[in-house]
């Protein structure tokens, strides 16, 4: 924003009364006749610190066509007893139908004003026009136009994956569902990223194959000067299109974690990304809390063991004392023995769980394994193993939830 009057741009081919005086690029103008300029006391210094586009054009006249599609909100004279001023209100608003609008109007009357917002104007103020009036609704309107970029700025899909003890095999899950999502969307024009929470003992980057210079750490130390730029150029692409941020190279204490940066990475690789895979750590934090809130899935990582079931159920009760919707936490039994005879069954471990389990993942450690050693998708190795198809499933799962979330929204 520019603090003085920075000159007045006259058109040679346009009237003498006709002329624009520029004061910085926000895409505020206001549109008023000579008469009406005059009549006011904004020109000279009372626009100081104002950013603002001011073209002198008659109450009739029509509104240039490029001045419009520059334009985030117009305040505009309008002669209630003019019906060129009036047709020329009403073309605007019916052609520009988010643009925001502000008649400008003289002694205006409560019918008079009444009529014009029901036609769609976003305010009215009164002329002639007072610098500290100019300044108000200004400031109102810059309030309103960052509020509608913020209902216009893609949010992509939170992704949380927690475990319910550690070594169940949370982070291969991730990796490979995140290597399997990426994959499916690398041929549209969406873009997956999983980042590794896990700051102490995170092996993403290890099961896939990969490593970077610069990780998570580097965007947790940056402080306010987290940028899409910064962001992207932490991540590694892997070749199914995956954008992966690992894990801290050295171990960094949980506390020593500032929520408010984990908080603005998250949203920023929510404003870059389609979706986000967050492999949380598995102790508990206020950030990792918050994190798994904000998700739209929540995948809880156990096996069909007794002490595995036992802490996933209270990792379940923990989830829905915090207000976490239960239909957004998916129990995922992992390393499950597809046999007729086992001694823990998926419904047992429902009925153990009080929580529906209908996701699993086969048992084949040999394959995992081989899969992991040379950090490549299971896909790679055996794309019809059954391994894969369950994976397809969580992939499956995130998908159906992005559409219910997008039909509830149009709705």
């Amino acid at each position: 924003m520019r603090d003085k009057i920075v000159g007045i741009v006259t058109n040679a081919t346009e009237p003498v009364e006709s002329w624009t005086l520029n004061i910085g690029d926000e895409g505020l103008h206001l549109i008023m006749s000579e008469q009406e300029v005059q009549a006011s006391d904004i020109l000279g210094d009372r626009l100081t610190g104002q950013s603002l586009t001011l073209s002198m054009l008659g109450a009739g006249e029509a509104v240039p066509a490029q001045l419009v599609a520059d334009a985030k909100a117009i305040i505009i004279e309008v002669q209630p007893d003019n019906e060129a001023s009036m047709v020329r209100l009403a073309g605007l608003r019916a052609a520009h139908p988010k643009l925001m609008l502000v008649a400008a109007v003289r002694g205006a009357q409560i019918a008079v004003v009444r009529a014009l917002l029901r036609s769609g104007i976003n305010d009215v103020i009164e002329l002639p026009l007072r610098a500290h009036d100019l300044a108000a609704i200004l400031d109102d309107l810059r309030s309103r136009i960052a509020a509608s970029r913020q209902d216009d700025v893609k949010t992509g899909q939170l992704v949380s994956i927690i475990k319910s003890v550690g070594g169940v095999g949370a982070t291969t899950i991730a990796t490979q569902a995140a290597s399997l999502h990426a994959r499916s969307t690398k041929q549209g024009s969406g873009e997956v990223c999983l980042f590794d929470f896990d700051i102490q003992f995170g092996n993403a980057g290890t099961f896939l194959g990969i490593s970077s210079p610069l990780t998570l750490a580097d965007l947790l130390n940056a402080g306010s000067r987290v940028d899409n730029e910064l962001l992207r150029t932490v991540t590694v692409e892997t070749s199914t299109g995956l954008r992966v941020v690992t894990a801290p190279a050295d171990i960094m204490p949980i506390e020593a974690v500032n929520a408010d940066q984990v908080f603005r990475i998250v949203e920023l690789a929510q404003r870059s990304f389609d979706t986000v895979y967050l492999d949380l750590p598995g102790n508990w934090t206020n950030w990792s809390m918050s994190l798994v809130a904000r998700s739209q899935v929540v995948f809880l990582v156990c096996e069909l063991t007794i002490a595995s079931l036992r802490q996933a159920r209270r990792q379940i009760s923990l989830l829905r004392d915090q207000d976490i919707d239960p239909a957004r936490i998916h129990v995922v039994a992992n390393r499950v023995e597809k046999k007729f005879f086992r001694a823990i069954g998926l419904e047992d471990a429902a009925a153990a769980l009080d929580h529906p389990v209908k996701l699993s993942i086969a048992n084949d450690f040999p394959l995992v394994s081989s899969a992991l050693d040379q950090g490549v998708l299971i896909q790679e190795l055996k794309a019809r193993s059954r391994i894969c198809k369950d994976m397809q499933d969580i992939v499956d799962c995130c998908i159906q939830a992005a559409e219910a979330e997008g039909q509830a929204e149009k709705g």
